[in-house]
């Protein structure tokens, strides 16, 4: 297996195969024992990054949707920059 473990990405990485990019968030639980969590598979990078960011922005909770939407955008721009 072949990983991008980038740390502008933590918790999350990608796994590289012949086909695909599959996308991971790491999860520690209150057990200390950690586990990887699938975001989901991907036939390009950009659609894996693309989907991390969207999984980021879903970890709380946003008093609108202009909010919510923004923290969105920023997110997405701040990812685009590591590609």
């Amino acid at each position: 297996m072949r990983f991008i473990k980038d740390p502008l990405l933590e918790p999350y990485f990608i796994q590289v195969d012949d086909l695909n990019y599959s996308a991971f968030k790491k999860i520690i639980p209150d057990s200390g024992i950690p586990y990887d969590s699938s975001i989901g598979h991907f036939s390009d990078l950009a659609k894996a990054i693309e989907k991390i960011a969207e999984n980021k922005v879903r970890q709380r909770s946003y008093d609108s949707i202009k909010e919510y939407i923004e923290e969105l955008k920023s997110i997405k721009n701040e990812l685009k920059n590591i590609i």
